[in-house]
């Protein structure tokens, strides 16, 4: 996941400064996932659950999806809205299936808030987050091509935007 973000990194970034910022911050989830989950070099089988390490990714995790649907989706969403093109039709089929791996993240990010874990229940939260792994890497493919569909199509503006403070943590 960190490869693809590098590359798409590599392709977009600073032409846009909100896509900037937006890909920042997939960076700062991905690091805290991979922070909570433990991949590291030489760790051990079982590690603990760092309490800390699930606030501050399920912090990043909400940030992340909050950025992308309030503030990215809509502007292109907006942009192509009407249209009948083969960009409108694309975004129509990214979109949906944007909508159905936010409720699939939103309910794992709720029962981590809603759940104090023990000896009985932390393997199960494990799967559980190599199950959010998956819905992450899944998004982010959906993700890239909603970027990529913007940039190819001119959507996005592709000379720096000044100042986007929308993407500053929601209240």
């Amino acid at each position: 996941m960190l490869n693809r973000l590098e590359k798409l990194t590599q392709r977009v970034g600073g032409s846009n400064e909100l896509i900037d910022k937006w890909l920042r911050a997939r960076k700062d989830l991905l690091v805290s996932y991979c922070t909570l989950v433990g991949m590291k070099p030489n760790k051990e089988k079982h590690t603990p659950l760092n309490e800390k390490d699930l606030d501050n990714f399920c912090h990043h995790l909400v940030d992340y999806l909050s950025a992308g649907h309030f503030h990215l989706y809509h502007r292109i969403v907006e942009e192509v809205d009407g249209s009948q093109g083969p960009v409108a039709q694309e975004a129509a089929k990214i979109y949906p299936a944007l909508e159905v791996n936010t409720a699939t993240i939103m309910a794992f990010h709720d029962s981590c808030t809603e759940s104090n874990f023990d000896d009985d229940n932390i393997f199960a939260f494990h799967y559980a987050l190599s199950d959010i792994g998956e819905a992450l890497d899944a998004r982010f493919v959906l993700e890239d091509k909603l970027i990529a569909l913007a940039f190819d199509t001119h959507i996005l503006p592709l000379a720096p935007v000044a100042d986007h403070a929308e993407l500053a943590r929601p209240a």
